[in-house]
């Protein structure tokens, strides 16, 4: 049976990973190892692709094993394969996936050999837009005088889902609920709201992420 290795861009990402992504596909009857760090050179990011691929080909050659990341757009250095050219592209939706897929393919072509169980995953446009699925999570982690109830409830409403909220610097997702939730911290709240709102919800809001997790499913599953 194959197991999962998941590459992430921090510490959030690596307890979501183990705390909410690994018992949902428990669930979903693959008992399968998961297997999760972070990236050695991050320090809460990503500054050079390189550092991404190093870590990939210290696990992408081992055997009966799904191949993974977890990273954010949102600053994703621009000397990623295919950063520039999927800029030019209209929808943020697909330039995340020719980035993912160009990842993929600059692995191949210096490794001279194909990784079928290699799936580069890049998160709209943080991890933070999955809490805007919906407001369970805030609601229940938070009273209403904690938080901002009606920016919050703005900002989901004026979407079509999560992933499409922006990534300026004063609008990303994590700079909105800074500025809805005062003292909030990732580490700290951030997965918890995640766990409250659930991954049923988290699929069915933002397709991206889903797509991702359906792939994961199908990899361990052949």
């Amino acid at each position: 049976m194959k197991r999962l290795i998941v590459i992430v861009e921090g510490e959030t990402e690596e307890s979501f990973v183990n705390n909410v992504l690994a018992p949902y596909l428990s669930n979903c009857g693959f008992h399968n190892m998961v297997q999760c760090f972070k990236l050695k050179h991050s320090h809460g990011g990503i500054s050079k692709y390189s550092h991404l691929k190093t870590d990939i080909l210290n696990v992408v050659y081992e055997k009966e094993a799904v191949v993974t990341t977890m990273i954010d757009y949102y600053r994703l250095p621009s000397d990623f394969p295919g950063h520039n050219e999927a800029s030019a592209l209209s929808e943020k939706t697909l330039i995340v996936s020719a980035i993912e897929k160009s990842v993929k393919r600059e692995i191949e072509s210096t490794q001279n050999r194909r990784f079928d169980d290699l799936i580069p995953y890049v998160q709209l446009h943080e991890f933070e837009a999955l809490i805007f699925s919906s407001p369970d999570g805030v609601e229940q982690l938070f009273d209403r005088g904690e938080y901002d109830h009606k920016r919050f409830s703005e900002v989901i409403s004026r979407y079509r889902n999560p992933e499409e909220i922006n990534n300026g610097p004063d609008t990303a997702p994590s700079v909105r609920l800074k500025k809805i939730i005062p003292g909030y911290d990732k580490v700290l709240y951030g997965v918890e709201m995640a766990r409250i709102i659930g991954m049923e919800t988290l699929l069915a809001k933002c397709p991206h992420f889903a797509d991702w997790v359906n792939k994961l499913l199908s990899h361990l599953k052949n």
